[in-house]
């Protein structure tokens, strides 16, 4: 029964991106707004900066609940749906409503809507407007309308949620518990998708219109971890189901400025309770910021929104790990188009607002970008000399430039060594080696790649030796033999040819 839903956080592909499904960024002008849709200090005459509001009228109920809605305020729609409210302000607030006790009042309440608003429950319907409109509804909606009819009627009502539902409860009088001679409070569930919902659980006579008798119970497998919310969070159900569906459809345009109007009417009430509506809030942004970019340029701006994202609304965990994201996948996409200019002021803009740990990273990859951009469509000889230069001028002297320049040297060479041996060119590769080992000497690779030249050098000239000697030309044979120790006098397998041959030769 799922009938509101959680904003989704958006896993990722691509690039080095870590945490976010993307979505492919049309051509935009500009940002969507991160203000609030709508002014709710207005609405509610409350600093929400630092004064908690969480019982509100039921005005204020219905008013927040057209605003969530995205019902313009001044508009037809607006105007309607304020003459249907107040038709139901009249209805419940009349002596046939008024004269019954509170628990039949709510009763009654929850039969009224129906009879004249409530038609057909539609799992997706979540705006309160398009409710009194047409008479479709889902549990939010519905609970919405509920909660401020309640109110007008004088009745103690608050919203309860689930993982996927919300509905209402109403507290009264209980008229056969007392403590201490003081009346008890009953607490008392509404389910408001079923015209029989009140007090689920219980049995309720239904009259239908042939007269036969039913009962209807509504299963209280269905309010399961179950949290009583305030007023605002629980009006803000309805902007919830929208920016979810806002997600779905890439709108971060509508999505976001309701989400600020949704975290706004709550900011100032017990972080504990409000976590979940901070984290949908903060989860808007960080899909927006890893969306799929045209070009370094253009995530340059989304990330320059981020940032004011960020200014405005105050820093969590959760932006501050999009912020290191983001900034790693700019210098990223400004390595792949070797635009070094954009990486190095983007590295000077954000390089405080990264965390420590994402900053040997950045540094690396601007050093990255730096060689790579340097060397660009030179060939391999070239670039050697190229980052040589670049290394040993004082103008990368940072000990990430220092050492991602080492690796590109050091990669230079190898292809420059990698050539030499697919020409079978040994003795050139050997003496390569040795200049760059000159240069890079605590290389590995290139030292294995010296040994794979030493050796084939050798085994060249042993491989002469062997031929000339198994002919018996053994004076021939001791001629190569000198001349290769004359190169490798150290050589073991060399000096071994020579002793098995003076052997032979009886020298």
């Amino acid at each position: 029964m799922k009938r509101f839903r959680k904003i989704t956080l958006f896993k990722s592909i691509g690039l080095i991106f870590s945490f976010f499904l993307f979505l492919q960024l049309s051509a935009q002008s500009e940002h969507p707004s991160f203000e609030p849709l709508f002014s709710v200090a207005d609405i509610l005459q409350k600093n929400l900066e630092t004064e908690p509001y969480t019982k509100y009228t039921g005005d204020q109920v219905f008013e927040m609940g057209l605003l969530f809605s995205e019902c313009q305020r001044g508009s037809q729609t607006w105007k309607n749906s304020w003459q249907k409210f107040d038709a139901i302000k009249k209805a419940v607030m009349a002596d046939e409503i008024m004269s019954l006790s509170e628990e039949e009042r709510g009763r009654a309440i929850l039969k009224y809507l129906y009879r004249d608003y409530l038609k057909n429950y539609s799992l997706n319907q979540t705006k309160l407007d398009v409710a009194l409109e047409t008479g479709l509804y889902n549990c939010v909606s519905s609970a919405v309308l509920y909660m401020a009819a309640a109110k007008i009627a004088g009745l103690e009502v608050r919203g309860q949620k689930t993982t996927q539902h919300a509905f209402c409860s109403i507290y009264v009088a209980n008229t056969t518990a007392t403590k201490k001679g003081q009346q008890q409070i009953k607490k008392i569930d509404v389910e408001t998708t079923n015209p029989y919902g009140f007090n689920p659980g219980s049995k309720e006579e239904v009259e239908h219109s042939d007269q036969i008798k039913k009962y209807y119970v509504v299963p209280k497998k269905y309010y399961a971890n179950r949290s009583e919310v305030s007023d605002g969070i629980f009006t803000g159900l309805i902007a919830g189901n929208l920016t979810s569906e806002y997600i779905k459809q890439g709108d971060y345009f509508k999505a976001l400025p309701l989400g600020a109007a949704r975290w706004t009417a709550v900011k100032a009430e017990p972080a504990k309770t409000t976590a979940s509506v901070r984290n949908e809030f903060d989860i808007l942004a960080g899909n927006y910021v890893n969306l799929v970019p045209e070009s370094a340029v253009s995530y340059s701006g989304i990330l320059d929104w981020f940032s004011s994202f960020i200014d405005r609304w105050g820093k969590t965990d959760f932006l501050q790990k999009n912020m290191d994201s983001s900034f790693i996948n700019l210098l990223v996409l400004c390595n792949r188009e070797k635009n070094y200019q954009l990486a190095s002021t983007a590295y000077e803009k954000y390089k405080d607002r990264i965390s420590p740990s994402q900053f040997s990273k950045s540094e690396e990859i601007l050093a990255d970008i730096l060689f790579t951009s340097a060397t660009a469509d030179f060939p391999y000889e070239q670039q050697i000399e190229i980052i040589k230069e670049m290394l040993s001028s004082g103008d990368y002297s940072t000990d990430a430039q220092q050492k991602r320049g080492q690796l590109y040297l050091e990669n230079a060479w190898l292809n420059v060594l990698n050539d030499l041996m697919n020409l079978r060119e040994y003795q050139a590769g050997l003496q390569k080696s040795d200049e760059a080992l000159k240069q890079l000497p605590k290389s590995t690779k290139i030292k294995n790649m010296r040994q794979y030249f030493y050796n084939n050098c050798i085994a060249l000239i042993h491989n002469e030796f062997a031929k000339e000697a198994n002919k018996q030309n053994f004076e021939t044979a001791l001629e190569i033999l000198n001349k290769g120790l004359e190169e490798f006098p150290e050589d073991k397998s060399l000096k071994k040819d020579l002793t098995d041959l003076m052997k032979v030769m009886g020298i």
